[in-house]
């Protein structure tokens, strides 16, 4: 039993690191908290009154935003640290954490709009005091509710990478439907033919293709190693075995069966020079 729950707050998990993903994930959190203000008015926040209650209340969830905000832009440097992997044991420190940051902010926020903190003599330790009370009383039951959510749209929003995630190359047409994922090295080149490009890889040592509507140019976007050999090709520098020829006349030779395609005097220089590297 000890061995599985060791193995299982190491297992990698997928992680957001884009920041928009992030804003997101803290508008969703937020968002489920002001509700819960508003809707339920729970921990005896039925009996404030206020002009502006609601408003007060949505304040809540404002706060948890940019909590959540704040504790992801930091989790960012450590998951660049760990090179791009993230394991439930983070998630865990993650989530108490974001716990830790949000409640401090909260309970000075509810000090000051719902028991009035500014209208009387200030007291630390009764402050203090009052400010664990709310811990275990307010933030806790929350988190606990939030939970869920906060793993729901971490996971739904986050990308596993792997060491095989990292050689991926995702290539896609302009018609719907037209996409297909290659491992990098798999890649031999790129051939175009009017709106047409077809795309040579190796699987199994078989040479395939895949023909999608779209242009070199979007292409190289696409897979930016990839090498211009000729106005009508791309090729994959790793996967060349040799250069045929000379500048003036010019092939190139795979290491996959006899499959060779033309290399432009313009373009000689650059491709010995990828091969070189």
């Amino acid at each position: 039993m000890g061995i599985k729950m060791l193995a299982f707050i190491f297992k990698q998990i997928p992680y957001s690191f884009n920041f928009k993903k992030q804003l997101l994930i803290g508008v969703f959190l937020g968002g489920i908290v002001m509700f819960i203000m508003i809707s339920l008015q729970p921990f005896g926040t039925y009996g404030f009154e206020s002009d502006y209650k609601y408003l007060i209340f949505s304040g809540f969830g404002l706060l948890i935003k940019i909590a959540y905000l704040f504790c992801a832009r930091m989790e960012n440097l450590w998951y660049t640290y760990r090179n791009k992997r993230w394991e439930v044991r983070y998630e865990i420190l993650s989530f108490i954490g974001f716990i830790l940051v949000s409640s401090v902010p909260i309970h000075f926020y509810n000090q000051v709009f719902l028991n009035n903190l500014f209208s009387y003599k200030f007291n630390g330790y009764e402050h203090l005091k009052h400010g664990l009370w709310f811990f275990g009383n307010s933030i806790v039951p929350i988190m606990v509710i939030l939970l869920p959510f906060y793993l729901y749209f971490r996971n739904k929003f986050g990308v596993l990478i792997t060491k095989k995630s990292l050689h991926e190359i995702k290539f896609f047409g302009v018609n719907k439907g037209e996409k297909i994922t290659l491992q990098k090295e798999e890649i031999l080149f790129v051939k175009a033919s009017e709106n047409y490009i077809r795309i040579f890889y190796i699987t199994d040592n078989i040479i395939k293709q895949v023909t999608f509507r779209n242009t070199l140019k979007a292409i190289k976007k696409q897979a930016p190693f990839l090498y211009r050999s000729h106005r009508s090709y791309l090729v994959n520098a790793s996967n060349i075995k040799s250069i045929m020829g000379n500048s003036q006349n010019a092939k190139i030779a795979f290491h996959y069966e006899d499959v060779n395609v033309p290399l432009s005097k313009s373009y000689y220089k650059t491709i010995k020079s990828a091969m070189d590297t």
